[in-house]
């Protein structure tokens, strides 16, 4: 099974992947609508920074599930 076979059978099947997954892009669409505000005052850039760890929180727990998943598989 290949990466993204793996993916798509998290997303259909586990609902804490689907969760992370769903949180993720979430996050990504709402740094990028940040991050086109002008002028960037330093609270947003705050904001901003905090956003991406939780989304880099979320990518990590994502990689994690993926990891123990494809272990099984072998």
């Amino acid at each position: 099974m290949t990466r993204e076979e793996l993916i798509q059978k998290l997303l259909q099947e586990n609902k804490e992947f689907r969760y992370h997954y769903e949180k993720h892009h979430e996050l990504d669409v709402t740094i990028q609508k940040m991050e086109k505000h002008h002028p960037m005052t330093h609270e947003l850039e705050m904001e901003i920074e905090r956003l991406k760890r939780e989304k880099l929180y979320h990518k990590d727990m994502m990689e994690y599930i993926i990891k123990e998943h494809s272990k099984a598989q072998v």
